[in-house]
């Protein structure tokens, strides 16, 4: 039965949303019309709820510690949902297990589930998915549509409750292989600190107005006082910090194991470790010393645990110098191409890519090159990498365009936003590969010595978590954090005491935003766009929608870094196919066209007429014959 509401749900979904981008907060609208449609059944399920949380409060009147919500949701929570999946949301609830419930604080709660999806299940949900051409997003994916309908869950049960709590879906992942229809996942209910995230909205909008005329002294002035709050805020929760960093590492620690993947503390890591490189401590010395020497381990197993550590430090800062140029606009999404692609290709030298340590995986990248090209009738080899290169040197001439999108979809058939989101998930794709491989490379080493354990991905992920509480400890916490300012080589300005209680506040921020902190000010002003656009309205200032994220941006960083799936590729192999096979095929086309022009047109003049035939659109841009000429010299010795 519930198999069948599953389908009339999607089939629902599907036809509201056909001939629109299908993302999340279309979907949420539409599935809350559903939710509506089933007015008696949904009201009495909230009313039986809301009569348990009155008895829960009564009774909390009479006891001398008061319980939070945290208390109320670990005996209630687990019935309420199944309740909800099995009624209002399609789901066989005899497939849900709930494999652990702990309540880790007052505030805090982490339910890890597994469901198994039947043969009819996934047909339904590839039939949605294939409907949508974004389908492979994520956002029409069974993890997808889970995530839906718990954040349903949570808005409704925050309205009902009126307490300051979110319930989220924090990480899924697909089992494929033997238990390749089984889903896994976290349910966190935790403190949607309403206060804090409030006035650090105000804070970045201070800043961010300030490019911006006409802005009214009071509304600068009510900005000013949020950003004023924010550092009381951070400054009143210094002293318990340290027992919360305990909680906030067990839920990194959590959520890397039931993804098993390190991706989830890639950003916080580099967060912390780079403000230990503005220390007066070396790294890796806090860690020997004040954590390594407290286990009874051998020099050899003490070496592997720093070497990979230190590995996974050097791939979060690469990625972290990526992942802090994905801004919302067109330029922006254009620079962080060319800065990823100038990073691989730069060289122009496929033996960097194959046998150098540019790659993480690059026998993979060998390995996928050969296999592709017994397949292509143009195989790809030194000089394509050259030619590459060259293009990507005389590309960079788009980013003074107004629609460098428009050249993309052209050559790609794709936005770059949509490039950039693919790379991002390959990228971390190779990276936890590459660290699991170090792991049993490590392994092989300690092997040779019988009193070594061999090490497994949990523990290294438990001692990477350790680890990072020493530094932070170290660097960090003292009784007053005026007192931590000595720790570091710049105490009277970067780091005078209100400002390192406030990088100790954001580092529980990395729970809510697990994406760099240099994006953070552009997702909390997004994600306050309505909010931000009306207040502006009343005194006639408008901002350029380039400014912020849009629905579909927010989907990518969700899914990005909180679901994943097997079925992703490793970076080296999505270099090939997405971008030198691409690449490659544009410059042999244009090649053709010049070749069978003859003498009749200069290579600028065959460009800028393909261009035209694929989008007329393109005639519109300005300096488009400039464009051209810069771009064509790659073909220049042919016309």
């Amino acid at each position: 039965m519930a198999d069948k509401e599953l389908l009339t749900i999607l089939k629902s979904i599907g036809e509201k949303v056909k001939g629109k981008e299908l993302t999340f907060k279309r979907n949420s609208r539409i599935f809350f019309d559903i939710l509506e449609s089933n007015n008696n059944s949904f009201k009495e399920f909230k009313e039986k709820i809301r009569i348990e949380w009155e008895q829960f409060k009564i009774k909390n009147q009479n006891r001398i510690i008061k319980k939070t919500y945290s208390t109320f949701f670990f005996k209630y929570f687990h019935d309420y949902f199944k309740f909800y999946l099995q009624n209002f949301c399609g789901f066989d609830t005899n497939s849900l297990d709930l494999t652990i419930k702990e309540k880790i604080s007052d505030d805090q709660l982490f339910l890890e589930y597994s469901y198994s999806l039947s043969l009819e299940e996934q047909e339904y949900f590839k039939e949605f998915n294939e409907a949508f051409s974004n389908g492979t997003n994520g956002v029409a994916s069974p993890i997808g549509y889970l995530y839906l309908v718990v954040a349903i869950l949570g808005v409704n049960l925050r309205r009902l409750l009126k307490e300051q709590f979110y319930i989220v879906l924090d990480g899924a992942i697909l089992k494929n292989g033997e238990n390749k229809n089984t889903l896994k996942f976290l349910v966190v209910i935790k403190n949607s600190h309403d206060e804090l995230f409030d006035n650090y909205y105000y804070m970045y909008l201070y800043y961010f107005l300030k490019y911006f005329k006409d802005v009214p002294k009071p509304y600068f002035e009510k900005l000013l006082e949020g950003r004023e709050k924010v550092y009381k805020i951070a400054l009143d929760e210094y002293s318990s910090a340290k027992d919360k960093l305990v909680d906030l590492l067990y839920y990194f620690y959590k959520k890397c194991n039931l993804l098993q993947n390190i991706s989830p503390l890639l950003d916080f890591l580099n967060f912390v470790c780079s403000r230990v490189e503005d220390s007066v401590f070396p790294k890796l010395d806090i860690i020997k010393k004040e954590f390594l020497q407290n286990f009874d381990y051998t020099d050899e197993k003490k070496n592997s645990l720093l070497r990979i550590f230190d590995t996974i430090d050097k791939k979060a800062t690469l990625y972290s110098t990526f992942q802090s140029n994905n801004l919302p606009s067109q330029k922006a999404q254009f620079n962080l191409f060319l800065l990823y692609t100038k990073y691989f290709f730069g060289s122009g030298s496929l033996e960097a890519l194959e046998v150098g340590d540019l790659l993480f995986l690059p026998e993979d990248f060998k390995i996928a090159l050969n296999r592709t090209n017994k397949k292509l009738d143009n195989v790809i080899n030194a000089n394509t990498i050259k030619d590459i290169q060259e293009f990507f040197d005389n590309f960079s001439i788009i980013s003074n365009s107004e629609n460098p999108n428009l050249f993309f979809q052209i050559i790609f058939n794709k936005d770059i936003s949509q490039i950039n989101y693919d790379f991002f998930r390959a990228f971390l794709n190779s990276i936890n590969t590459s660290i699991k491989r170090l792991i049993d490379t490590e392994n092989k080493i300690l092997e040779e010595n019988p009193i070594n354990e061999p090490l497994t991905f949990k523990l290294v992920v438990d001692h990477i978590c350790r680890m990072l509480y020493v530094l932070i400890d170290k660097i960090f916490i003292r009784k007053l954090p005026g007192q931590a300012s000595k720790n570091f080589i710049d105490p009277r300005s970067r780091y005078v005491g209100r400002n390192i209680a406030l990088r100790v506040l954001e580092l529980f921020m990395f729970s809510d935003f697990n994406v760099s902190d240099d994006v953070w000010p552009d997702v909390i002003i997004s994600l306050n766009k309505d909010t931000l656009l009306k207040d502006l309205k009343n005194y006639q200032i408008e901002i350029p929608e380039k400014h912020f994220y849009q629905y579909e941006d927010f989907d990518r960083f969700l899914i990005t870094f909180n679901f994943l799936s097997s079925k992703n590729l490793v970076f080296e192999e999505w270099l090939i196919s997405g971008i030198i096979i691409p690449i490659n095929n544009f410059i042999l086309k244009i090649r053709n066209l010049i070749e069978e022009s003859g003498k009749k047109s200069e290579a600028h003049e065959v460009l800028r007429q393909y261009f035209i035939n694929k989008t007329k659109e393109i005639e519109d841009i300005q300096d488009l014959e400039f464009i051209c000429r810069q771009i064509s010299v790659i073909w220049e010795d042919l016309s």
